[in-house]
């Protein structure tokens, strides 16, 4: 077996599965064979898997306090090496789930690596299943899972990660393993959330939310009778992540209740990862419920209660960028970029380089927001140059996109802005001169032209599409204000039929604007040195 990034395939023979083949071989060579060849696959499989996870944890992104992936991991690497082919097997699905639940590369570089994660997962429930391992299957079952649930916004997603968490608790039954089945537990409760999520109907959306609510509440009881605080805390926070998606107010309340009681837990237990994690479900709720002002107070009472506790500027670089996120929406834009000062300053201290890089974007909005461009420009260049060090190519990309973004919108929206006014003879509100809208539009082009590049060097396909979707809308608004303030230079008329009357409802109507670049009086791409648009489309050729 060769391992390489693209995901073994298993073979059949004659639509009869390896189990089925071997049950049908007498005892003897051919079947020590078959046995030497499925123990080759399991072992291929499970060091593909953890070459994966250590390729992901490079990113820098595992969070303090994930204990459970820490342990994951290294049981994983003990039994690939000492363990049977099955066992590592097994252990490598473990710790590849618990990778997905650990870290924050959902933005970056994982979603790029779901593909592969699915195929593994699915090959090794294959293997685990012709082998009759229920244990191995539940495994693979609830990785597979897991990789639908993080592409959750994807349309087959949802159901896709219902029906193995559905597969893989049915396993459970068979299973005496309590801890495994609270587990499984949990990832149909998340399975249904995504499904409610999802679904545009408010009946269908209350029946998730009360099938995920009902999947959870199971899994603490057997918490319970576990004696597991931290997995009763994961529990509680699978519960309160659905009964906050209820659309029952008394439902939606008990569901902050559980989350508090969950942080409360982890808190104790010294997990302060999925402490912070529990915070975050309970600041999107209430910003949903009661808006950036509730919100910006659970943020900054954490923010405070953490850097009185010390020894966590991390949780409370976050808590602070949380705050200045919400003070930038009410408009309190003092006041947010002390709290993304104060941010960037905890995740100097604490080394924390992505931590540094959302300060900067967050500090770069308020800078735009406060119409101070310049720092705002500034501010992105940092994050593209923090970035660049740290060989991030497709968040270097972006840092240069949304720089791009800025200069590129900002310049239209005043071109648009001085231009209707000069249509409607009026005075002109910006005054921004044509060497201005040069210079400038040039400055945009530049960074997107660096944007481009980071995303072509970083093999990076939706990028490069962000790249071109940018300008083409910019060329596109161009045009159409354009039209929209100059009369057309030409209209054609449709003669009505059977009559030598024009049908002026038919009327095609044309523009021709000034192109120099368009000026070429031979060759294929030969021009007239105008660009003709069309409303509704070119007239027919006579």
């Amino acid at each position: 077996f060769r391992l390489s990034r693209v995901p073994i395939r298993r073979a059949s023979c004659h639509s009869r599965s390896p189990h089925q083949l071997r049950c049908g071989l007498a005892a003897g060579p051919v079947e020590g064979l078959w046995d030497g060849m499925a123990d080759g696959e399991a072992s291929a499989l499970a060091s593909q898997a953890m070459e994966l996870v250590g390729e992901l944890e490079e990113e820098e992104d595992i969070e303090v306090g994930f204990e459970d992936f820490k342990v994951a991991k290294r049981e994983a690497e003990k039994m690939v090496a000492q363990g049977t082919a099955g066992q590592g097997l097994r252990a490598a699905m473990r710790s590849l789930e618990e990778l997905m639940v650990a870290t924050k590369l959902k933005e970056q570089k994982l979603l790029t690596r779901l593909q592969e994660i699915q195929w593994l997962a699915k090959d090794s429930a294959a293997y685990f299943k012709d082998a009759d391992d229920t244990a191995g299957r539940i495994a693979a079952l609830s990785t597979l899972t897991r990789a639908h649930l993080m592409r959750a916004s994807e349309p087959d997603a949802p159901m896709a990660a219902l029906k193995s968490a559905k597969e893989a608790d049915e396993l459970c039954r068979r299973s005496p393993d309590d801890r495994v089945q609270a587990e499984v537990l949990i990832l149909l409760s998340e399975a249904h959330v995504a499904k409610a999520i999802a679904t545009p109907y408010a009946e269908v959306l209350t029946e998730e939310v009360n099938k995920a609510a009902e999947a959870s509440r199971t899994a603490e009881e057997l918490f319970k009778q576990l004696d597991d605080k931290r997995g009763l805390a994961k529990a509680m926070h699978a519960t309160a992540k659905a009964l906050l998606r209820h659309t029952d107010e008394d439902e939606m309340l008990e569901g902050e209740r559980m989350a508090d009681e969950a942080r409360d837990l982890y808190h104790d237990s010294g997990d302060t990862a999925s402490e912070v994690a529990v915070l975050m479900t309970g600041i999107s709720a209430r910003h949903a419920t009661s808006g950036p002002e509730s919100a910006l107070m659970m943020a900054s009472d954490a923010a405070e209660d953490w850097q009185q506790e010390g020894g966590r500027p991390k949780d409370a670089a976050l808590a602070l960028l949380l705050a200045a996120g919400f003070q930038l929406e009410l408009g309190e834009h003092a006041a947010a970029l002390k709290a993304c000062g104060e941010s960037q300053t905890l995740n100097e201290r604490a080394g924390n380089r992505r931590g540094i890089a959302t300060s900067l974007e967050t500090k770069s909005a308020i800078f735009f927001a406060m119409k101070q461009y310049n720092d705002s420009l500034q501010a992105l260049e940092e994050m593209a140059n923090l970035f660049q060090k740290m060989g991030d190519k497709k968040s270097q990309g972006n840092a240069y996109m949304m720089a791009a973004n800025m200069l590129l919108s900002q310049l239209s929206d005043e071109v648009e802005t001085d231009t209707q006014a000069e249509f409607e003879k009026k005075a002109p509100k910006i005054g921004i001169s044509t060497a201005d809208v040069h210079k400038r539009s040039a400055n945009g082009l530049e960074y997107a032209t660096r944007a481009s590049k980071c995303f072509e060097e970083g093999d990076d396909v939706e990028g490069k599409q962000s790249v071109t979707d940018l300008l083409q809308g910019v060329y596109n608004k161009a045009i159409q204000l354009y039209c929209r303030t100059n009369e057309p230079d030409m209209i054609y008329y449709i003669q009505k039929e059977n009559t030598p009357q024009m049908d002026e409802s038919k009327c095609i109507k044309e523009w021709r604007i000034p192109m120099p670049s368009f000026q070429k009086t031979e060759g294929l791409d030969k021009g007239d040195g105008f660009l003709h648009i069309f409303d509704p489309h070119p007239p027919p050729k006579m």
